[in-house]
């Protein structure tokens, strides 16, 4: 469903925070791998990921409708997702990392 993204961010890493921190790896291109951030939030992406899968199997087990839909085989790439929280509201930057996935998500993918 989603590309790269998240490990287990304890109390919840928010978007605003990840984009900041994710933004100062994407300046140093040439650094970015070997810096000891870029598998913090490897992981902290992986994390928000699974939530949002967990979510999505949570939600289609309930019978209720999906946050978004994600055609078969489509997915969402690092750049466009961090593009994607990025541009995202004040209001949401504020919010969890799962949570802005989601949204961002939802605006590339809706449910018609």
């Amino acid at each position: 469903m989603i590309l790269l993204i998240a490990a287990p961010a304890s109390a919840a890493t928010t978007v605003g925070n990840f984009v900041t921190r994710a933004n100062a790896l994407r300046a140093n291109p040439l650094t970015a791998l070997t810096s000891p951030d870029f598998t913090v939030l490897r992981d902290e992406a992986r994390a928000a990921s699974a939530q949002l899968k967990a979510e999505r199997d949570a939600r289609r087990a309930a019978g209720k409708p999906p946050i978004a839909c994600v055609p078969d085989g489509q997915s969402i790439g690092i750049t466009d997702m961090l593009d994607g929280l990025a541009a995202l509201p004040p209001a949401q930057q504020r919010l969890p990392l799962k949570d802005g996935y989601a949204a961002v998500l939802a605006k590339r993918f809706p449910c018609h």
